[in-house]
C-alpha cells in the first residue's frame, strides 16, 4: 500500500487534494475511517457560487438543493436587516452527493480510497514524516509515502505528533443542525440568520431553505449545551412561527474552529489542510471554499515534491506561501470581525442591525460584497460613507 501521497480523510478537502495530485500523475491513497464518503454530513452546505467558479469546480445539478439570492439578519429583539441580490449568490448543496462526486473524479484520475481505515499515527524518521500507521480489517500496518496530507478535520490528532501548532480551542464553537420538514413565511431563495447571545453566544443560528420546502436549521455556541441552545432557539416566537408543525430529523453535532489558520501548516513530509489547519471563515464558520482552495494547492505541491523526490519542509513550504497569498489577508480580517462581533451585547446587536437598516447598507453590499473574501470586500466597501459609519459603530461598540 505504499504510495507517493497518503491523505488522511475523505471529506471534500482530502478528496480534492487527491484529485489535484492524481491529475499530476502522483500515486495517491486516501484513508477514510467511515464506510462511505459523505456520511455523516456535518455541514450546512451553503457555499458561494463565485468561490466555486474561482476553483473551477462544477458538479451535477442534483447536488444543488437550492439557489440563494437573499439573506435576512435578525437581531435579538427581532429587528431585521435584509440584503437581496439581483441573481443567486450561493448554492445550498447536498454535501454527501458533493463528496461522492469529488471522490469519483479522484478515482477516475487514479487515486485509491480505502474505507473503514483509521490512521493511528504518523511514521516519523529523522524528523521527517515518511508515512502513516493504519488499522484496517483489525490489522495494523505501516504505509510509507513521500508526502502525507492531513485532511482529517477539526478533531485532528496528528498535529501534536508532528510538532505543529494546535487549533485555537478558545475560539472553537459547538454546532448542532437538524432538518425541518416544513417552513412558513420564508422566501424559498432566502437564508435567515439569527443573532443572539441568549441562544447562540459567539456565533449565530440559521434557517437554510431547500427548494422542496424543507430546511436545515441549526446554530453554534461558544458555551453551554448546543442541544439546549437549539431547544431555546426553536422556542422563540419568531422561529416558532416559521417552523410551526415541523418535524425534525437527522440531528448532528459538530465543532467549528473560528480561530483562524494555525501558524504553520507544513513539516518535513507533511501538509495540513482544511479544518485540520483551521482554514475556516471566522465570521460564518464556512470551510468548504477556503478548504478547497487550499486543497488544490496542497495536491499540486505534494505531487511536485513526490516527483522530485524531495519532500523537505523547504520544498513543502511553497504550499503555505501560496495559500496565504490567496486567502491570508481575508482570514485575518474575518477573525478580527468575529472578535468584534463576539463583544457585542444583545442590546448592541439590536442597535447594530437597526443601524444597518437605517443607513441602507444593503445598497452598498449588493455591489461590492464577497462572501468568501470578506477582508478584500471591506476595502472596496470602504469607499461608501454608509459602510464607514457602520464599521465605525462596530469598532466603537466592541470596545465599550
Amino acid at each position: 500500500m505504499n504510495s507517493d501521497i497518503a491523505i488522511v480523510g475523505a471529506g471534500p478537502i482530502g478528496l480534492f487534494s487527491a484529485l489535484q495530485a492524481a491529475k499530476l500523475d502522483a500515486q495517491v491513497i486516501v484513508f477514510e475511517e467511515h464506510s462511505s464518503i459523505g456520511a455523516p454530513a456535518h455541514c450546512t452546505g451553503h457555499i458561494s457560487i463565485s468561490g466555486l467558479n474561482r476553483i473551477c469546480l462544477s458538479f451535477p445539478a442534483n447536488v444543488i438543493e437550492n439557489k440563494i439570492r437573499a439573506v435576512n439578519f435578525y437581531s435579538p429583539s427581532g429587528y431585521r436587516f435584509s440584503v437581496r441580490f439581483g441573481s443567486p449568490v450561493t448554492y445550498v448543496i447536498n454535501r454527501e452527493l458533493l463528496d461522492k462526486y469529488i471522490g469519483r473524479m479522484a478515482i477516475e484520475q487514479g487515486a485509491e480510497i480505502l474505507y473503514n481505515t483509521h490512521v493511528n499515527s504518523l511514521i516519523i524518521e529523522d524528523n521527517s514524516v515518511v508515512g502513516v500507521v493504519v488499522k484496517r480489517k483489525k490489522k495494523t500496518e505501516n504505509v510509507l509515502s513521500k508526502v502525507v496530507i492531513d485532511a482529517e478535520g477539526v478533531s485532528s490528532h496528528l498535529l501534536k505528533q508532528a510538532g505543529l501548532p494546535h487549533l485555537d480551542r478558545s475560539m472553537t464553537v459547538n454546532g448542532v443542525q437538524t432538518e425541518a420538514d416544513k417552513i412558513h413565511d420564508i422566501d424559498n431563495d432566502t437564508v435567515e440568520v439569527f443573532l443572539s447571545r441568549s441562544f447562540a453566544p459567539g456565533f449565530f443560528a440559521w434557517i437554510v431553505p431547500r427548494r422542496d420546502g424543507t430546511a436545515k436549521v441549526g446554530l453554534a455556541t461558544e458555551k453551554g449545551s448546543p442541544r439546549d441552545c437549539l431547544c431555546h432557539f426553536l422556542r422563540t416566537s419568531i422561529v416558532q412561527k416559521r417552523l410551526k408543525g415541523s418535524h425534525f430529523t437527522n440531528t448532528v453535532y459538530h465543532p467549528i474552529t473560528l480561530g483562524g489558520p494555525i501558524s504553520r501548516t507544513f513539516q518535513n513530509g507533511l501538509l495540513v489542510v482544511g479544518d485540520a489547519a483551521s482554514q475556516v471563515k471566522s465570521t460564518t464558520g464556512g470551510g468548504v471554499i477556503m478548504g478547497l482552495t487550499c486543497a488544490s494547492i496542497a495536491g499540486e505541491v505534494a505531487a511536485h515534491a513526490a516527483q522530485s523526490q524531495n519532500s523537505s519542509a523547504k520544498v513543502l513550504s511553497t504550499y503555505e506561501y501560496k495559500w496565504k497569498k490567496k486567502i491570508g489577508f481575508d482570514m485575518v480580517a474575518m477573525k478580527w470581525l468575529r472578535l468584534m462581533l463576539n463583544k457585542l451585547s444583545n442590546k448592541q446587536l439590536d442597535q447594530f442591525i437597526t443601524l444597518c437598516t437605517r443607513l441602507r447598507l444593503d445598497e452598498s453590499l449588493k455591489g461590492a460584497a464577497d462572501i468568501d473574501f470578506q477582508g478584500t470586500a471591506l476595502i472596496r466597501l470602504a469607499k461608501s460613507p454608509r459602510t464607514l459609519a457602520t464599521a465605525l459603530y462596530l469598532l466603537m461598540t466592541s470596545f465599550l
